[in-house]
């Protein structure tokens, strides 16, 4: 087997490889496009013992951009290693591991460099695991490489999952390769031959929280494989490779696809994604209350709901439209705050330039008062700009102290990473008093300690009776006004009389917001809440 990990690179496909017809994608999120994505590959390529054919499969594979590579049957020995080395790329470092035939490598080449962990041959000759720890993020690669024949199998995955089971697992795991084996009719042509194989693997993946990429990617699609023997009068078909990915990763997989590879039988399966570690940030997106002093986000966003209302019909529920017109919401607001921030960044480096450059000339020419004028303009407008990126810092560095308020910004930005890094939680106490710090038992005992505190408390059945025996009687009148229907003017009312600055709730949404577009929002929101005492159901975002 051969493991490799190349560069990042944004070229999927060769061009002079001609054209070639993938399956169909999922449209990757803006945001995960500025991340520079991981293409992993697994081939089986029936032999490279011949130095031809292993000149041809690593030019397949470097021409095709590919970052991590599980190859199986190379069949190759190590008196081939320098020349695997020189092929695949110059100054790459090479890790080899031997058994019998086949023979495993791992490459690295210059603009990668990950940090290996750690290596081990878990099966000899048939399952190769790395540990690497790459953009922050430690994954485990699994490259497997199943027997072939059928009465082996069983035994060979359950020496995968004892494996399996002594890896971290909260850490990401890739497992690939070649698995002889299918967990789907729609997977194969004919019948599997090893189901007491294939129960132990569908057992791994359930265990291990495994997706199945290519095929969550294209759940309808029956008509595609990676290994199709043919024959003068039959054929066979059927998935055999394939790309496993932790569910809680699985986010981060943008594409999935198929290509035939010219030299071997089998095909190239690969999945295209943006492995690296979460970055901190807050816990909940709060909307920011400076945005309704923008006239331009304030027209844009009356025009974005005013467009967002004729799709109300398209939806069986109104509460459903208004949960889903929420998260629209934060996305439209966050987008928008990006790209102030963005055009606000822009603006003070040109600034920057331009100032540079007045002085450049001031210094040939000090006693130019139209250079001297335009040089005061640029600077005031750059420190006005700097003043409230400065101010943006201040608020969400919450300083209420007055002998704090004269401090220079740069204090405002390292006191606001400051308060970032105590937020962070790294140990908490059991129940006895014992120290925790592994992520799963904080995690557990947080839930333990809320579960209890929020619990229903214990209630005395005769001291109810009484309190509904003495509760006087509510007249016919007062019922009658009690029943009646919702209106905009009850929720105007108590918007009015709700106080300002404060927490929000779950959807981020403050009462300013609610205050500025209430014009717009206040029918809407009557419509849902009216919808929701007739049916006994609140909003999800209102839960």
């Amino acid at each position: 087997m051969i493991y490799s990990l190349t560069g990042w690179v944004t070229d999927y496909c060769a061009t002079c490889r001609g054209p070639r017809t993938p399956l169909p994608t999922r449209n990757p999120h803006p945001r995960a496009l500025r991340m520079m994505p991981l293409i992993i590959a697994t081939l089986n390529t029936r032999g490279c013992r011949m130095a031809l054919r292993r000149s041809q499969v690593l030019s397949y594979l470097r021409e095709g951009g590919y970052s991590v590579v599980f190859l199986q049957e190379t069949h190759t020995d190590l008196t081939a290693e320098d020349s695997w080395r020189l092929e695949w790329g110059t100054g790459s470092t090479l890790a080899t591991s031997r058994c019998g035939k086949l023979e495993w490598r791992t490459l690295f080449s210059p603009n990668l460099r990950p940090e290996v962990l750690g290596v081990t041959e878990a099966v000899p000759g048939h399952l190769l695991h790395l540990r690497v720890r790459m953009e922050g993020l430690v994954v485990n690669f699994v490259n497997i490489y199943a027997p072939t024949t059928s009465p082996k199998r069983p035994q060979f995955y359950q020496r995968v999952s004892d494996f399996l089971g002594t890896l971290d697992s909260h850490k990401c795991l890739v497992l690939g390769g070649d698995f002889n084996t299918t967990l789907e009719e729609q997977d194969r042509s004919g019948a599997e031959l090893s189901p007491a194989a294939a129960n132990i693997l569908r057992e791994i993946v359930e265990y291990h929280s495994l997706v199945d990429v290519c095929r969550d990617h294209h759940p309808d699609d029956t008509s595609t494989f990676t290994f199709v023997w043919v024959e003068a009068r039959w054929s066979h078909h059927s998935r055999l490779d394939r790309i496993y990915l932790s569910r809680f990763h699985l986010s981060q997989a943008h594409s999935s696809n198929i290509w035939p590879a010219p030299f071997s039988n089998h095909h190239l399966a690969t999945i295209t994604a943006s492995l690296r570690a979460e970055r901190p940030g807050p816990a909940y997106w709060h909307f920011n209350n400076s945005l309704l002093e923008n006239e331009r986000f304030v027209t844009s966003f009356r025009e974005f709901w005013l467009a967002w209302q004729e799709q109300w019909r398209a939806f069986p529920l109104a509460r459903r439209w208004w949960d889903l017109g929420k998260v629209r919401t934060k996305l439209f607001c966050r987008d928008y705050t990006w790209g102030t921030s963005r055009r606000r960044n822009a603006a003070i480096e040109q600034l920057e330039r331009e100032v540079l450059e007045m002085e450049r000339h001031l210094a040939a020419s000090p006693e130019d008062p139209f250079l001297c004028r335009a040089c005061r303009e640029k600077r005031e407008e750059l420190l006005a700009l700097e003043d409230h990126r400065a101010r943006g810092a201040f608020v969400r560095s919450h300083i209420h102290l007055l002998r704090q308020m004269d401090q220079s910004s740069r204090f405002f930005y390292a006191l606001e990473k400051t308060r970032g890094a105590k937020k962070h939680v790294t140990c908490l106490l059991a129940e006895d008093g014992a120290p925790l710090t592994d992520p799963v038992e904080m995690c557990g005992r947080a839930r333990d300690f809320y579960t209890s505190l929020f619990s229903p408390d214990p209630t005395d059945p005769g001291a109810c009776r009484v309190l509904w025996e003495q509760l006087p009687m509510v007249s016919v009148g007062d019922r009658d006004r009690l029943e009646l229907s919702l209106t905009l003017a009850e929720f105007s009312e108590a918007l009015r009389c709700m106080p300002t600055n404060k927490s929000p709730g779950m959807d981020g949404l403050t009462v300013e917001f609610y205050r500025a577009f209430w014009d717009i929002l206040g029918q809407d929101l009557a419509t849902v809440w009216a919808e929701s005492l007739q049916g006994g159901v609140l909003p999800l975002s209102c839960r």
